[in-house]
């Protein structure tokens, strides 16, 4: 029987004994087929996702909370103590609440709550690409301390920001990549 396609049959026969022949299906996670009525040649982008200036707001927004909170909880007293005679364990505790309160906003909240508050009250999450779900506490590390050091180096700092502009179909940002993330609507 060559020129069949070779297509799961369906256990049960169809009409007048003849297999059935199921068409192939697009890979798991594909938004739609490419070369689609809906995106003739186009890379689609699946629904849900946020677009980059959404996210650029939101990483702003995380920012000046991150920051806000980080000089009320840990600049303010320290100051103080290092006003009267803390000296240089002042300094390297507080270099050490920056680490801390970093790790605390940015991988904890993502890993725990799926979104950091910037980006809760705009409305959005990050999931893991494959599942659809929240990520760990490692992806979420992976994701969170790479965007502050790819902005270390010039160039790539801005390419990572810029990344999502380009990207598709599913938007990613250079620090998005490394866990395979992606941020969607909540």
């Amino acid at each position: 029987m060559t020129g069949l396609p070779h297509y799961p049959v369906h256990p049960n026969p169809g009409p007048h004994g003849a297999p059935q022949y199921y068409p192939p299906q697009p890979p798991y996670g594909d938004p739609m087929p490419y070369g689609s009525p809906q995106a003739p040649g186009l890379f689609p982008v699946p629904a849900g996702l946020v677009d980059p200036g959404s996210r650029l707001g939101a990483r702003l927004l995380d920012v000046v909370i991150w920051f806000a909170g980080y000089v009320v909880t840990g600049v303010v007293p320290v100051n103080v103590w290092r006003d009267n005679g803390g000296g240089g364990v002042a300094d390297a505790m507080l270099f050490g609440w920056f680490v801390a309160f970093f790790l605390f906003y940015f991988p904890f909240c993502v890993a725990e709550f799926g979104s950091t508050l910037g980006k809760r009250i705009c409305g959005m999450r990050v999931v893991h690409r494959g599942t659809g779900r929240n990520v760990g506490f490692g992806c979420a590390l992976v994701r969170e301390v790479s965007w502050p050091v790819f902005s270390l180096v010039p160039v790539l700092g801005l390419l990572n920001s810029l990344w999502c502009c380009w990207d598709r179909p599913y938007r990613q940002c250079l620090h998005d990549k490394l866990p395979d993330t992606v941020v969607v609507d909540r």
